[in-house]
C-alpha cells in the first residue's frame, strides 16, 4: 500500500478538518516543495551519524523491529522534541511518549523507571509501532493509532482529523531527517559553517555577532535535532564569546518555535 503526500503546510482538499477522514480521502495533500512515497513498512535509512540525539539507539531498535531510524526519530521528535524526561498530563513518559502503565506493561515494561531511560524508551515504542504496522498492515494506520489509540482506529476504520495533521506532521519530520543532505535550498543548516565561524573569528564580540547573524538566517533549515547539537556544543565552539547565554537563548527560541509548530 502507497500513498503519496506533498510536504510542507499541507491541506486536504476534499474533508472539512471536523470530519472523520476514511482512508479512501487520503489521497493528496496539497503543497508546493516535495513529494515523497510513504510504503506501508519502510527498512532503509539516509540519515547521517548527526541528525538526531541518541541516534544508536535509534538505529538499534530500529533493527531489531525491522523500521527506519529516521522513521522512529520523527515519531519522538514530534512527541516529545527528544526529551527522555518528559511526562505528558495524560501520564505518556519520554522520548516516544509510552503510556504508564497499561501500554508499557503490554509492551513488557514492568518498571516505571525504565522508560526514562532513552534506549528502553526508544525500543517500547519501537516495537509499538512495529505491532501497529502489522495490525493494520499501513504505516499510515499504525501512525494513527499510535497517536489516538487502536481501539478507535481498529473500530472506525478511517482516520479522524486529528490523526490526520499528526501523520502529517511526522512524515515531514521523518523526510526532513532522512534527507537533510539532499535538498536543495537558498540557505542550508551546515553546521560545519557555523563551526568555521566561531574558530575563524577571535575576537570574542565579533565572533558573537557574526554566529548569531548566521543562525538567524539559517535556523529555519534546521530540524530540532540539529538545533540541540548545536545547543550542546556551545562551550566547545563559542568559548566565553557567549558568556551572557545570547546565542544559547536565540537557539531556545527557535527550536521553541518549531515545537510550537508542531503542536
Amino acid at each position: 500500500m502507497n500513498w503519496i503526500f506533498r510536504t510542507k503546510s499541507c491541506q486536504i482538499f476534499d474533508t472539512p478538518q471536523t470530519l472523520a477522514l476514511p482512508i479512501s480521502t487520503l489521497k493528496l495533500l496539497a503543497c508546493p516543495i516535495l513529494s515523497v512515497a510513504i510504503s506501508s513498512f519502510a527498512t532503509e535509512s539516509n540519515a547521517s551519524q548527526d541528525l538526531f540525539p541518541f541516534k544508536t539507539c535509534f538505529e538499534q531498535s530500529a533493527e531489531k523491529f525491522g523500521l527506519d531510524p529516521s522513521f522512529l526519530a520523527a515519531v519522538a521528535s514530534v512527541e516529545s522534541s527528544f526529551n527522555p524526561g518528559i511526562v505528558s498530563s495524560s501520564g505518556a513518559i519520554g522520548l516516544m511518549q509510552i503510556k504508564w502503565p497499561q501500554t508499557a506493561r503490554e509492551l513488557g515494561v514492568t518498571d516505571k523507571s525504565d522508560l526514562f531511560d532513552p534506549c528502553q524508551n526508544i525500543e517500547a515504542g519501537a516495537n509499538y509501532l512495529a505491532i501497529l504496522m502489522k495490525r493494520f498492515d499501513s504505516k499510515l494506520f499504525a501512525l494513527a493509532a499510535y497517536y489516538q489509540g487502536p481501539t478507535r482506529i481498529g473500530r472506525d476504520l478511517n482516520i479522524p482529523s486529528p490523526s490526520v495533521f499528526y501523520i502529517e506532521k511526522v512524515l515531514k519530520e521523518e523526510l526532513l531527517i532522512a534527507r537533510l543532505n539532499e535538498l536543495i535550498r537558498v540557505g542550508s543548516c551546515d553546521l560545519g559553517a557555523f563551526q568555521a565561524i566561531s574558530h575563524g573569528i577571535h575576537h570574542p564580540k565579533e565572533r558573537l555577532r557574526k554566529t548569531s547573524l548566521w543562525l538567524h538566517e539559517n535556523h529555519i533549515f534546521c530540524s530540532i535535532p540539529e538545533l540541540i547539537r548545536l545547543q550542546n556544543r556551545l562551550p566547545e565552539l563559542m568559548g566565553t564569546a557567549d558568556v551572557n547565554g545570547q546565542l544559547k537563548l536565540q537557539i531556545n527560541n527557535a527550536i521553541l518555535k518549531k515545537t510550537v509548530q508542531k503542536k
